[in-house]
């Protein structure tokens, strides 16, 4: 739904969020606070050292002479090439703390605003050895091993690491990392060296690259995507996202997708190509006991959508040849073993090749363009009439409902109709009157999943509140919500049905902040709708329209 007059505009940023989502195109990056935002990757900048090129720099190894604050400088630039295993970052550390740091091929990563301020600061027990390096930097935020990235909770916090070096064979090198806080080893109980990254904003968004991991909705049928990180540079990014894909949800959408792969499910080999082609070979290993073609179809489209999506850019793969176990997977009833995304074909996920524009006329009257010829005709019903003044409108996916707010702002009330009912020949002037659904409570916003539900939000009692309606009949649910919402002024139901944007104002440590957010639907086994802790969303706002149109949700 786009509501009309001032939060129209507000309502179409949700949207383009959604799109954004769902559809992922364009370029991602990291806000100074959010889940992604819509940008240009910035430009990298070379040099004419010999070393390592990695996303746009060249990285070198440390120079003779180099101060124990050079060294660690460069081991933060260093840490974003990965070839080799990090080769490059790798020389400077010593010997042992290079056996002990493994980032890994999808590392952890904390994001940082600026480069650390670094502080050298005086030797234990006045060493000439031995060296302490402080630094210091603005925590934007997290990117974990599966890739998705979460933001600060009070959008920049102070980050603060230590570093000893040691000279070897009078050069300073890198002995001790920043330790990883509750990770020991086993047989000496010393805290292990952190294994993330420290990478700063523009030097995270040169390093690794958006993609999206594609997850099945609580019915198994539908996919869900997921936006992630990658590195750009890694040596095998088909299996970094295969890997990653094999974890169970994670973040926010953990306990509202589901995944098709077992626990025990691991990737054999490294993913290959076949020659002269854009197909991938996939090589699982398996339990018997996930191996039926249901099992198996559900996995071959999360991971042929995870491998060949283009959202943010030309994909390299484009099919999929599943092995099992080391046995070649062909689909029922398919004549070959190459499988690609119009094998699993998505509706939510494409956008639709055409759709009605509805809007309400100079009387608050609900109508819809003609397609043919772009007049404009009254909808079915009474909200086609203007008998009920309506200050904004919204319709289902399908076109068989609508449902409007009414009534002055202080007293709104929220109305269904079924275009379905009501434009039949004879119909009944009560399958053609608007229900009343909803009275006495504030609503701001409502829009319609996928199933014709009814999703509306508002407030009660002066707090927030979000209710689930069924299309034309039922008591409404409420819908639990996370803690730190002070209110919700617009909402949009994805099209997978399992993800809902909105437009909030939420609790910080500097105040109310109004951002737009995106959250998942989940459903417990008690019935109870409750919504995920939300993460902020960055969009450049979709073009217009036109003054007070509206597409079916």
């Amino acid at each position: 739904m786009r509501p009309v007059a001032a939060s129209r505009s507000l309502l179409r940023w949700v949207l383009a969020a959604l799109v954004a989502m769902a559809l992922a195109a364009g370029c991602a990056d990291v806000p100074a606070s959010g889940l992604l935002q819509h940008t240009t990757l910035p430009a990298g900048t070379g040099g004419e050292q010999q070393g390592a090129d990695c996303c746009g720099y060249i990285m070198t190894g440390p120079g003779p002479g180099s101060s124990p604050s050079n060294i660690v400088q460069g081991f933060l630039l260093a840490s974003a090439d990965f070839g080799n295993h990090h080769a490059i970052a790798r020389q400077y550390l010593t010997k042992m703390a290079s056996r002990y740091w493994q980032p890994g091929p999808g590392p952890a990563v904390t994001v940082i605003a600026e480069p650390p301020t670094v502080t050298a600061s005086p030797p234990p027990f006045g060493s000439r050895n031995a060296a302490v390096v402080e630094i210091s930097a603005q925590e934007l935020g997290n990117v974990s091993a599966s890739g998705q990235y979460i933001p600060a909770e009070t959008g920049q916090v102070t980050l603060n690491q230590e570093f000893t070096l040691q000279k070897v064979q009078g050069q300073w090198r890198i002995a001790t990392l920043p330790t990883s806080v509750g990770t020991k080893a086993p047989s000496t109980g010393v805290e292990q060296p952190s294994h993330e990254l420290l990478l700063t904003k523009d030097l995270f968004q040169l390093a690794f690259q958006p993609r999206n991991l594609y997850y099945l909705d609580p019915a198994g049928k539908d996919l869900v995507p997921n936006p992630v990180f990658v590195p750009v540079d890694s040596g095998d990014p088909a299996a970094d996202l295969v890997r990653a894909l094999l974890i169970p949800p994670q973040g926010w959408l953990a306990g509202a997708v589901l995944s098709a792969f077992p626990p025990a499910a691991k990737l054999r080999h490294t993913i290959g190509i076949l020659p002269g082609s854009k197909t991938a070979v996939v090589d699982l290993s398996l339990p018997k006991s996930a191996t039926s073609n249901t099992s198996l179809a559900g996995m071959a489209s999360q991971l042929v959508w995870t491998l060949s999506s283009s959202s943010y850019g030309s994909a390299s793969i484009q099919a999929v040849k599943l092995e099992v176990n080391g046995k070649v997977w062909t689909p029922p009833g398919a004549s070959s073993a190459v499988i690609s995304a119009r094998s699993y074909p998505q509706p939510a996920l494409e956008p639709r090749a055409k759709e009605e524009l509805y809007f309400l006329g100079s009387s608050n009257a609900a109508r819809v363009l003609d397609p043919q010829d772009g007049s404009s005709i009254a909808v079915p019903g009474q909200a086609g009439t203007g008998q009920v003044p309506l200050t904004s409108i919204a319709v289902s996916r399908d076109q068989r409902y609508l449902a409007g707010i009414g009534g002055s702002a202080g007293a709104p009330t929220l109305y269904t109709s079924s275009l379905y009912a009501a434009a039949k020949p004879h119909a009944s002037s009560a399958a053609r009157a608007l229900q009343i659904r909803m009275s006495g409570v504030s609503i701001a916003s409502v829009s319609w999943d996928r199933d014709d539900n009814l999703w509306a939000a508002g407030s009660s009692g002066r707090k927030p509140r979000m209710w689930m309606l069924g299309a034309s009949k039922g008591t409404p649910v409420v819908v639990r919500l996370p803690p730190h919402l002070r209110s919700i002024t617009a909402l949009r139901v994805a099209p997978d049905g399992v993800r809902v944007a909105m437009i909030a104002s939420i609790r910080t440590i500097n105040g109310p902040q109004t951002e737009v957010l995106l959250a998942a639907i989940v459903k417990t086994a008690s019935d109870q709708v409750m919504l995920s802790n939300p993460e902020q969303v960055r969009v450049v706002p979709a073009q217009r329209q036109g003054p007070g149109q509206v597409r079916a949700d």
